[in-house]
């Protein structure tokens, strides 16, 4: 028997059970409008974190973005293992913006990291539903984090004007997962993070405590609705003044979900 034969026909019939809304008459339109590509398809990108997972040991994160091709091209329906019957405006396959967060890239090269992602994802490169993974980035659980808390801060500080001092410190300490396993609802996301957030801002003048907490949290909304962050313990928003003066204000205590 030819069992690769086998494999890849086993892999199409699924795929396009799972993913038949990537090939409604929706989704054509907006192909053949460039407004939708193969990659863009939730179900192809869910495909694309599957595979990466069943790849590479200790997947911890797989963000998904489509990189927009230059120039025009023709409607072509994907066909193959890793098309999904999905429909893409582009003759040239996805290129996919990819970062994977694994354990398994702990004393790794770059290099090597990257083979891994290759390999995982070998049957779409091959087929040419994906075409290129540009800006590859694969990072191990610390880099992570570092990654994420320097995003945060960046995000905060285009929310908050005026900003003389931000600290973020992680206190994550894996409890939120007791409170996503146990049924109660007060834990959105198993490694949802709890961050001490210092910020010391002129914006904050004449404000009461509670309407400039909210200002911080605005800057935190998606990962604070999505439970990727599960508190914000200790939150101190300060004036200037405070701040010189020492750091009085009240402060946001304890870590229920936001």
């Amino acid at each position: 028997l030819d069992w690769v034969g086998v494999r890849a026909a086993g892999l199409h019939a699924a795929m396009v059970t799972t993913a038949m809304d990537c090939a409604s008459p929706t989704w054509r339109k907006r192909a053949r409008d460039d407004t939708a590509s193969w990659s863009s398809c939730p179900h192809a990108q869910e495909r694309v974190r599957e595979r990466l997972r069943e790849g590479i040991p200790g997947v911890l994160s797989v963000k998904v973005e489509d990189v927009e091709l230059a120039g025009d091209s023709a409607v072509v329906v994907a066909s193959g293992p890793s098309s999904a019957g999905c429909v893409t405006s582009r003759r040239q396959g996805a290129r996919l913006r990819l970062q994977v967060v694994s354990g398994a890239f702990e004393g790794l090269r770059p290099l090597d990291r990257q083979r891994l992602v290759h390999t995982a994802l070998r049957e779409e490169l091959a087929s040419g539903a994906i075409y290129a993974l540009p800006q590859l980035k694969t990072l191990t659980p610390g880099q992570w984090r570092r990654h994420q808390l320097a995003q945060f801060e960046e995000r905060l500080r285009s929310v908050v004007s005026e900003v003389e001092h931000a600290e973020i410190i992680d206190l994550t300490d894996g409890h939120a997962a007791g409170g996503f396993y146990d049924g109660s609802g007060r834990s959105l996301d198993p490694r949802g993070l709890e961050l001490q957030v210092t910020v010391v801002s002129a914006a904050f003048e004449g404000l009461r405590p509670l309407a400039r907490h909210q200002i911080v949290q605005e800057a935190f909304g998606p990962e604070i609705l999505s439970g990727a962050i599960h508190a914000l313990p200790h939150l101190r928003t300060l004036t200037p003044a405070q701040w010189q003066a020492g750091g009085t204000e009240a402060v946001g205590k304890g870590c229920a979900r936001l």
